[in-house]
């Protein structure tokens, strides 16, 4: 059983493709200095931005947890996961560039 769990783990972590259906944050997400910088050459939104469209899309007065900007082939997304007030996760996927939901789940 460990094996298997094993396998799926390291096949997941293997994907690099932002699928629309993947809203996991993949490697490659920047620290908060380098967020910083990207935001100071307008490369992206600031952060409060892409967690304030997220908070919408979330709906229902979500908390967010956690929010990391990740970039793969000079395309930046913010990956959110927040918490909704009926418990429930969610996590939201916000183009870096422009501030716009991609994703929810």
């Amino acid at each position: 059983m460990r094996g298997h769990i094993l396998t799926l783990l390291v096949a997941t972590c293997a994907t690099g493709a932002w699928a629309a259906e993947d809203i996991r944050a993949p490697q490659g997400c920047l620290s908060a200095a380098e967020t910083r910088e990207a935001v100071a050459r307008s490369e992206v939104v600031p952060p409060v931005t892409a967690v304030d469209a997220a908070r919408a899309a979330a709906s229902g007065g979500a908390k967010v947890l956690r929010a990391r900007l990740c970039r793969r082939d000079g395309v930046y997304m913010y990956f959110i996961t927040a918490l909704r007030r009926d418990g429930r996760v969610v996590r939201v996927r916000v183009d870096g560039g422009t501030g716009t939901v991609a994703s929810v789940r």
